[in-house]
């Protein structure tokens, strides 16, 4: 198989800063998280050009498909490359870029000591014992680790390949620097209920039994496509035979073929993809094909048919982030959610960079109704389903940062630091800035955890120790309660606090509400004491 080749853009600044952390790095194993579009592939080459070149070191690519095989070797056309691929066979180049699956039956004619450094691309899924076995045999080797997500579905960490965290830039960074472009979400209810289906041990739902909830749901699809999808569109469908309905009916309401039906057993799949590229078409449909190393940044709008578990983030996030990278002339990415009628949670845009959107207010006993609550909110069953498939749809703003976990609605308030704190009556509980493979310490008062832990159990035990101790205090500590508090504007004793922790800063009443002012509040209040702390444990 031949590559095209193609000319490398020069690097960016933070790509420039990245470069000179790997070549400085001196541990055994460390991972890169680079958001989807902001250049991982240009960074690690570049970087296995500088080993080749002046320190004559080398170099294996591990990826677990064939186009990722191919993908680096477009920007090293000047060194030579060999590949380790089903009938293609490497001759101890300075760089070979392997298929794990093909490389760890071939392992006994390499020395062990042969490899000087190891690329791992798409590397939350080097806890797989293939790839373990394939870093074991070369366990003289650096290894690097790139990947978009350090989210695994079946909850494995990836501490038990790397060691440390080098790199890490999220999707939020990259928007807000301008590598990325902005997302915009609507979320559209259709008529489906995920209550019936279960989460599988890798960490998402039941592939069949999704396919089966979301049969009959591709009209409606279609409809969100047209209604709501800007420009050229990738739709991830929950089945094959999704796909095929789906492109079905958006071809018969355009008129003529714009969509593109894409799957593992689509024949020439490379051209499909070129004539997407020359805007002929305007749809691609696919069942689990571009969720990695697909590189079409005239996508401005990317529309999620497959519910996905709140525990795959991951995976969610590499499907967003076909639609992220910049393009001339685009300015957002849109992102439609295709949600359900039950409850159970799913990854949404929201849990991406920020939080799930949280649902309107239920009325509240015994408390004076505000002017925007007098509206009843209805529940509605599947049956109710209005016949245009569309139970409701919402546009949402998600530009808040999180880590993807379920905080279960409590109001943390974010330090600077990248931790959380919550104070309520006699109690303040405080997590700790995630360590490299993102556990935490939690600290209730002075008392802290000997041991650090995952953040998501973290923030469960939190959430039942409140249920159990602070229900008088749910007023304070549930957002939902204390949402229209939050939203007043800042109190005068607020700002005569501010002002004594603070007495330089610039407060602006006329923009500041009650809920900033009490988060700007705590950040002051948390970093006096950390100083404090600090200045007991000096010498």
């Amino acid at each position: 198989m031949s590559y095209p080749t193609r000319a490398s853009p020069p690097l960016r600044s933070y790509q420039q800063d990245d470069l000179e952390t790997l070549k400085n790095y001196e541990g055994r194993s460390a991972l890169c998280v680079l958001a989807t579009g902001l250049g991982k592939t240009r960074e690690f080459t570049e970087f296995l050009r500088w080993e080749v070149t002046q320190n004559d070191h080398h170099c294996l690519i591990l990826s677990h498909r064939e186009e990722l095989v191919y993908q680096p070797l477009t920007y090293l056309e000047d060194i030579r490359c060999g590949v380790e691929l089903a009938g293609k066979r490497a001759h101890h180049e300075p760089i070979i870029s392997a298929s794990v699956q093909s490389l760890v039956g071939r392992l006994s004619k390499y020395n062990p000591r042969e490899i000087d450094t190891i690329i791992v691309d798409e590397a939350h899924h080097a806890a797989a014992p293939t790839y373990r076995r394939i870093l074991e045999y070369f366990s003289s080797a650096t290894v690097f680790g790139f990947t978009a997500t350090a989210h695994r579905g079946d909850g494995i960490g990836l501490s038990c390949v790397f060691d440390d965290l080098l790199i890490e830039r999220d999707t939020l960074w990259g928007i807000q620097n301008g590598y990325l472009t902005p997302i915009e979400c609507v979320q559209v209810n259709l008529k489906y209920d995920m209550g019936s289906v279960k989460i599988s041990e890798d960490g998402d739902f039941n592939s069949a039994d999704v396919a089966r909830v979301m049969s009959g749901t591709a009209a409606g699809v279609a409809e969100a496509y047209e209604k709501h999808a800007r420009g050229q569109t990738i739709i991830f469908a929950a089945s094959l035979g999704e796909v095929k309905d789906i492109t079905h009916f958006i071809n018969k309401a355009a008129g003529k073929q714009i969509a593109a039906a894409v799957t593992a057993s689509t024949q020439k799949r490379d051209r499909i993809l070129e004539v997407y590229k020359l805007g002929i078409y305007k749809v691609l449909v696919n069942f689990g094909i571009f969720t990695e190393g697909t590189d079409l940044p005239s996508t401005e709008t990317v529309l999620i048919a497959r519910p996905i578990a709140h525990t795959n983030v991951g995976l969610y996030a590499q499907m967003v982030g076909r639609g992220l990278r910049l393009s001339p002339g685009k300015t957002s990415c849109k992102v439609i959610d295709c949600v359900g009628i039950s409850n159970s949670p799913i990854c949404t845009a929201a849990t991406l960079i920020g939080k799930d959107i949280p649902e309107p207010e239920p009325e509240k006993a015994q408390q004076e109704k505000q002017p925007d609550e007098n509206k009843k909110i209805e529940v509605l069953s599947g049956d109710n389903i209005p016949e245009t498939w569309i139970k409701k749809e919402s546009k949402v703003s998600i530009m808040e940062k999180g880590a993807g976990v379920d905080m279960h609605e409590i109001a943390w308030i974010a330090l600077k630091n990248g931790g959380y704190i919550l104070p309520i009556p006699n109690v303040v509980y405080r997590i700790s800035k995630p360590l490299p493979d993102g556990t935490v310490y939690l600290r209730r008062n002075k008392a802290c955890a000997k041991v650090a832990l995952p953040q998501q159990y973290i923030f469960d035990w939190v959430y039942q120790d409140l249920k159990a101790k602070h229900e008088n205090c749910r007023h304070i500590w549930d957002k939902s309660q204390r949402r229209y508090w939050d939203k007043q504007p800042v109190t005068s004793a607020q700002i005569g606090l501010i002002q004594r922790l603070a007495p330089d800063y610039k407060l602006d009443t006329a923009k500041m509400n009650r809920g900033e002012a009490s988060a700007l509040i705590q950040n002051l209040l948390y970093a006096k004491e950390e100083a404090e702390e600090n200045a007991q444990e000096s010498p």
